[in-house]
């Protein structure tokens, strides 16, 4: 797995999300979480949030269109990944 550091975590695995779920994040504004399906050898899979499950699902799960033109990908360091899934699933990471 490829890592990212991020500053506040430090050296961490490398993961992709949907710009939505990032900013989400940011604002704390809850936007759901979508994601690839279970792979174990990959513990983050790339997710993507509501908004982008509807347009994706619109092309028949390809991410061309509007679908892909909405998505664009950001990365996320590993703990950062799990506290926006955690958020946008409903829980509070920061407690």
């Amino acid at each position: 797995m490829k890592t990212v550091e991020c500053g506040t975590h430090g050296t961490q695995q490398e993961s992709f999300v949907c710009q939505h779920i990032v900013h989400g994040l940011q604002v704390r504004r809850r936007v759901g979480f979508f994601w690839t399906t279970f792979d174990p050898e990959n513990p983050r899979p790339d997710a993507w949030c509501s908004e982008c499950e509807r347009r994706v699902k619109l092309t028949g799960g390809e991410w061309v269109g509007e679908a892909g033109e909405q998505l664009k990908v950001k990365i996320l360091c590993g703990a950062c990944y799990d506290a926006a899934k955690i958020f946008h699933l409903g829980g509070n990471p920061w407690s």
